[in-house]
């Protein structure tokens, strides 16, 4: 059994507000859950600018390393393509066996 993590940080550059930011970030959430069926959380970025900056960890658990691996690259391009506005500044990808 092999459980894929990804921490998605992205900047949010029309959001004004916390409102508008949180608005984002659950839309977007919404829509990875009901295409990927994973699991996905959201944090507010750690920067001064928290409403223009949200983090989004992902998770998934499948029978084989790439078989995890493909599914969180799908949702890091899904977020990319359904979202062109929003830039991605950082994603770190981990995978992690023997459970």
């Amino acid at each position: 059994m092999y459980v894929a993590v990804a921490h998605i940080s992205l900047r949010v550059p029309e959001s004004r507000s916390l409102k508008t930011r949180r608005q984002t970030a659950r839309s977007l959430i919404q829509r990875i859950r009901a295409r990927f069926n994973v699991s996905v959380a959201q944090d507010a970025g750690a920067d001064g600018n928290a409403w223009q900056s949200v983090t989004l960890a992902v998770s998934c658990v499948g029978a084989s390393s790439d078989q995890t691996r493909a599914l969180i690259d799908d949702v890091v391009g899904f977020v990319t393509d359904v979202r062109p506005d929003l830039e991605v500044l950082e994603c770190q990808i981990e995978v992690m066996s023997g459970f």
